[in-house]
């Protein structure tokens, strides 16, 4: 039985540019105040400056802790949202998310509040929340390892999402996310 982390939102598409980080950064803008800590989990091999902060490193896995505002990547990308602290994880094979995971979840604990960016990851752990998108008109959609569960899924067509993110909540150190769209109270007559 896969353990519960009701610390984490996990987000996961149909491939690549399909809104993924979009989707965190827009979380993780809305909840600033909360000091998240975003992670970006990638099964392609990038080459990496050599000034990074490496927490780990194996033959198919690298962990580091991104600090640089200024690059195109997505962990940058989270990290200028507001995110308060940001890993970018490369990993060939699936099975090193399980050496991954618990090296990132010892270094900050399991009240954070995380969003983590992996289609592979929910074959491990079991989030709050699992939110799966697509894209809109896209060319290829492929749902990644469908023995994951998925809570929503959500369609995005390169601006909106089909998806109120006034629903999502941090409650009792938890994400709480509320099972309907919130609909703004009817105004009085006069």
């Amino acid at each position: 039985m896969k353990k519960q982390y009701p610390n984490i939102i996990l987000i996961s598409g149909t491939g690549s540019n399909v809104g993924k980080t979009t989707l965190s950064c827009r979380i993780i803008e809305k909840f600033v105040h909360l000091g998240i800590v975003a992670v970006k989990i990638t099964p392609h091999w990038h080459p990496q400056p050599d000034n990074i902060s490496v927490l780990l490193r194996e033959d198919n896995l690298l962990i580091i802790r991104e600090k640089n505002l200024n690059s195109r990547k997505d962990s940058s990308r989270m990290l200028r949202s507001g995110a308060k602290r940001v890993y970018y994880v490369q990993n060939i094979h699936d099975k090193g998310l399980l050496r991954a995971f618990p090296s990132i979840m010892k270094e900050l604990g399991s009240d954070q509040p995380m969003i983590i960016e992996s289609a592979a990851l929910g074959q491990f752990i079991r989030p709050a929340v699992h939110f799966h998108i697509t894209r809109l008109f896209a060319t290829t959609h492929k749902l990644q390892n469908t023995s994951i569960p998925v809570d929503h899924l959500i369609s995005f067509d390169g601006e909106a999402f089909d998806f109120d993110l006034n629903r999502i909540r941090w409650e009792n150190n938890a994400w709480v996310l509320d099972t309907h769209e919130k609909k703004p109270p009817h105004e009085k007559s006069l």
